[in-house]
């Protein structure tokens, strides 16, 4: 099938491309919604992989857009939604919005398979598992079994790591100018490479604390104090292991 996969985190669009590529399929990439709406305007792909959370157009906007032009090539193209963050209600939602799946990142490679083969068959795509659970700093098995080999671990590690180098500064940030939209976008974004990348204790604390946001009028120091911990534990064994 030709594929395009759109996500704004880079770990997960190049895992994504990666896969789909082992496994026979013609991928575009695109970085953006805008970026992915120009494209699926351009060409008819057989299948679409849109991240729920992008700038620009979020996934559901980029398959709103698509529906109503007339003359996008890609108008009629089943699209599948990606999101760190699934629960009953946005699967509703997105099901509502015209997609034909939902697949929780990060998903492994059996997982992204059965979708794959489900939406070339015109089923639903099963999700995958969004559990969250303590764990330790680094899973290399969960890692591998993610992500397919060794090398490709070692590779998505290294751009992991300095996505890390930078989270203490962006926290800080977000705290400075109490952004909780950011916080949460960050949170996000860090979920899924925490994921992809066999990080399941930083998984966990990113989740927790972006669940916990909802509720928070403002957020302190303090509330961070945790992520930024096991954030910096987490940079330290990856450095550890290389």
């Amino acid at each position: 099938m030709d594929l395009l996969i759109a996500d704004d985190n880079p770990l997960s669009l190049r895992f994504l491309a990666e896969a789909a590529g082992a496994f026979g399929h013609r991928c575009a990439t695109a970085a953006d919604g805008a970026a992915a709406l120009a494209l699926a305007r351009a060409r008819r792909y057989d299948l679409l992989l849109l991240d729920v959370h992008m700038p620009v157009l979020d996934g559901p906007a980029v398959l709103q857009c698509l529906r109503a032009d007339a003359a996008a090539a890609s108008r009629e193209t089943a699209a599948l939604a990606t999101s760190a963050d699934v629960d009953a209600s946005l699967r509703q939602r997105l099901q509502t919005a015209g997609f034909a799946g939902v697949l929780a990142k990060p998903v492994d490679l059996a997982g992204l398979q059965h979708a794959l083969a489900a939406a070339a068959g015109g089923d639903t795509a099963a999700p995958g598992s969004d559990d969250s659970r303590s764990a330790p700093l680094l899973d290399d098995a969960a890692a591998c079994r993610s992500l397919g080999s060794a090398d490709t671990v070692a590779a998505l590690r290294a751009l992991f790591r300095r996505e890390l180098d930078a989270l203490a500064d962006e926290l800080a940030a977000c705290l400075a100018e109490q952004d909780a939209e950011g916080l949460r976008e960050r949170l996000h974004k860090l979920c899924a490479s925490a994921g992809f990348c066999g990080a399941p204790r930083l998984e966990q604390a990113a989740r927790e604390l972006r669940r916990r946001l909802v509720a928070m009028p403002a957020f302190t120091a303090q509330d961070l104090a945790e992520l930024q911990g096991v954030g910096a534990a987490t940079r330290h064994a990856l450095g550890a292991a290389t």
